[in-house]
């Protein structure tokens, strides 16, 4: 944390992560982060090792207690140079999610006491995620072996793990959260999958290219 920063921006690329993809999204993250004032945090080591290696990002639970503001960016978005500071008068009392879904789509929660008390059932898509010191909870990593969870899949595979994760904690700690941030048309998700690296690079280059990046 720097001396003054109260904000900090985190962003989950190991190195392993699509080099190519990495080059051309983390600069315009990196931009924003100075551009707001923010810290820059690349989760780049592994320490939750038995876990999707999408559950990283709950690094932010123990690397982010220091600061006022959390905000979790995926390494495959492209960020427009107009992009705004998303923690400027935004309700401390409310985590900020670009999208949200009902998580019932993928999750079996019968029995499961967070959510039936919450009442809500909703899961937030953890691509843009962020949190304020007293939502920080929103992070907390699950207690147990990721076996333990395999059953809450309704498909039995884990890669949702992280996204039920911070559902479970907005359910469980009765946190509010509100819809997409404004000037959403400067967030562009790639959404890359392994597979389709050579689309994904051309995508993020004519993106990138239209923000004069």
């Amino acid at each position: 944390m720097s001396a003054q920063s109260t904000k900090c921006v985190h962003v989950l690329a190991t190195q392993e992560y699509a080099p190519e993809i990495r080059e051309i999204t983390l600069p315009t993250i990196r931009a924003y982060a100075d551009r707001i004032g923010a810290d820059f945090n690349l989760i780049s080591e592994r320490k939750f090792p038995n876990f999707p290696i999408n559950y990283e990002r709950l690094q932010i639970y123990e690397a982010g207690k220091s600061y006022d503001w959390n905000i979790n960016i995926d390494a495959d978005m492209v960020l427009g140079k107009e992009l705004q500071d998303i923690t400027e008068n935004a309700p401390r009392d409310m985590v900020r999610v670009v999208m949200a879904y009902d998580a019932p789509l993928y999750f079996n929660l019968e029995g499961n006491i967070y959510f039936e008390r919450d009442g809500r059932y909703k899961a937030l898509v953890d691509a843009f995620v962020m949190t304020h010191r007293i939502t920080h909870d929103l992070w907390r990593p699950l207690s147990g072996t990721p076996d333990e969870y395999r059953h809450v899949f309704k498909d039995g595979n884990l890669r949702r793990i992280s996204e039920f994760c911070v559902s479970q904690n907005l359910a469980k700690y009765g946190l509010r959260f509100g819809g997409a941030f404004s000037r959403t048309d400067q967030i562009f998700h790639i959404g890359y999958t392994s597979g389709d690296t050579e689309d994904a690079i051309l995508v993020a280059k004519a993106k990138a290219s239209d923000w004069g990046w």
